[in-house]
């Protein structure tokens, strides 16, 4: 596969520095829609943050302000539509396309678009990436398989974890032709091109994304960890916010957890994880010589441990507390932050926790906040009207309410749609006779309850969560239901001055 032709890059000096960033949006196809820019928190949770909103005019037209620190890694979201692009401090215009016909969009913005910068500095950090990506990607695919649309699909597949593969033009199994580790003369001869090419780039963040970007390709099952370790990362800075960076650092150390300590002193690594014993751990790690670094010893056990959260062989409320600590104790700032999300990520939504405050309104455009709705158990779902799926677990819903009602309380909150055109369509749904709402901000709605699709259903007790997500109708709601029902019964045969049946004589 042949790469694009060079472009002509000229040498500048860009200091990483914050302030303010302004996004001049057009958006022709999504006039009238909900803009929102998010930040990347940190490269390992990848959990988003807002930091500026917006709505796009009659022509699709918004402007965004945000405050921004150094180079930030960003997400720009419309609808169900959403970009990633780099921003630092500075005056930015961007084009949001609408998705190719026959792409699926979801409610959480998976469908993903590429942004158009008309008269983007060929020296802009999105331009640079954009390009640098490119270059990676095209020698990856040469040497992944025989030729470029397998080579492509193996790219998504090596670089992601993920992507379907497809056979090649000899129609021999997709994987047949994937290479375990390039060549390392090529690797070395495609480097000095790189570094040659972008050497007129005086920009030390994009240097290093072009190192380890380079890095990544000589990682490989026959590849001499020791040697990589010393070049790339034995007394090197962490640098967090460079995403070639993110991704070798992760690669290295996939797994690493159990291939070392685990392997080695496996009693003593489970226990140290049962009771949280975050230096005790750290200590165990600190036996191989490539964590030496507390620093590197730290970031290599919260981001295995985060990896192995759901493996059965180590203790999960462990796991919890030990980023707990990481959290609230490290030495190192963004270790605390990171800890901090990796925590939100695995505790938010779950079972036990209360169901985030939002505010609703209901159908004449009051607003409530959704804490002062939920007493006792309550049967919340989540639907967008007019959705033929949607319509059906909600018909579905509506005979299970007409049964369990007097033991549940049911609750609709509609997605797109203001709250007359929510009540004209309620008018013509008289089974559907239970309290709804739509959020006053349908994206936070989205985001604080982590919602990846709709219809989703949860169940509640107060405002902690029973159930996250619960099963719909059609995937045996009935069942959580007669329970619940089987034990209200019994409560009440129980409860004092409630029905107690008198003693036997």
């Amino acid at each position: 596969m042949r790469s694009a032709a060079f472009i002509a890059l000229l040498p500048i000096a860009l200091g990483l520095r914050a302030g303010p960033v302004t996004i001049a949006l057009d958006a022709p196809g999504y006039a009238g829609s909900e803009v929102v820019l998010y930040r990347y928190m940190d490269p390992f949770t990848l959990r988003l943050e807002r930091i500026a909103q917006g709505r796009t005019d009659a022509k699709g037209q918004a402007v965004l302000t945000a405050e921004v620190d150094g180079t930030v890694r960003a997400q720009l979201r419309i609808n169900e539509v959403s970009a990633d692009l780099y921003l630092r401090p500075g005056e930015y215009h961007a084009t949001m396309p609408l998705p190719s016909t026959g792409e699926v969009r979801t409610m959480s913005g998976a469908t993903k678009v590429n942004l158009i910068f008309p008269g983007l500095s060929r020296m802009d950090v999105n331009a640079l990436v954009g390009d640098l990506n490119m270059r990676l990607d095209a020698f990856l695919a040469e040497n992944l398989a025989t030729d470029p649309n397998s080579g492509m699909a193996a790219v998504a597949k090596a670089r992601n974890g993920q992507g379907k593969m497809e056979p090649d033009s000899a129609k021999e199994s997709p994987d047949l032709f994937l290479s375990p580790q390039w060549n390392e003369a090529r690797v070395d001869t495609f480097a000095r091109k790189l570094h040659k090419f972008y050497a007129g780039v005086d920009d030390p963040w994009f240097q290093s994304d072009v190192e380890y970007g380079l890095a990544g390709l000589r990682l490989g099952p026959r590849t001499d960890d020791r040697v990589l370790f010393n070049r790339f990362l034995k007394d090197r800075p962490v640098l967090y916010d460079v995403p070639e960076y993110a991704r070798f650092f992760s690669n290295f150390f996939a797994d690493f957890l159990l291939r070392f300590p685990f392997r080695a002193n496996t009693v003593q690594f489970q226990r140290e994880i049962k009771n949280a014993r975050t230096d005790s751990l750290k200590a165990l790690l600190a036996r191989n010589d490539f964590l030496k670094d507390d620093r590197l010893c730290e970031l290599v056990l919260i981001t295995g441990l985060y990896a192995q959260e759901a493996n059965k062989e180590l203790d999960r409320a462990g796991i919890l507390s030990i980023l707990g600590q990481i959290k609230e104790k490290s030495a190192f700032p963004e270790h605390r932050k990171i800890a901090a999300n990796m925590l939100w990520d695995l505790t938010a939504m779950g079972v036990g926790t209360e169901l985030p405050a939002v505010d609703l309104l209901d159908t004449a455009g009051k607003m409530l906040p959704s804490d002062k709705l939920f007493n006792g158990r309550t049967c919340l779902m989540v639907t967008r009207p007019g959705n033929s799926f949607g319509g059906q677990e909600l018909a579905a819903l509506a005979q299970l309410q007409a049964e369990y009602g007097s033991v549940v309380h049911f609750i609709g909150i509609a997605l797109d749609r203001p709250p007359k055109e929510l009540a004209t369509w309620l008018r013509t749904q008289p089974k559907l006779n239970w309290p709804w709402y739509v959020p006053a901000d349908q994206q936070h709605l989205l985001d604080e309850l982590r919602i990846r699709n709709a219809p989703v259903l949860f169940m509640l007790d107060g405002n902690l969560l029973t159930a996250s997500p619960g099963p719909l109708p059609s995937q045996g709601l009935v069942n959580l239901l007669h329970a619940i029902r089987a034990k209200d019964t019994e409560d009440r045969k129980l409860r004092p001055d409630r029905g107690v049946p008198a003693p036997r004589h």
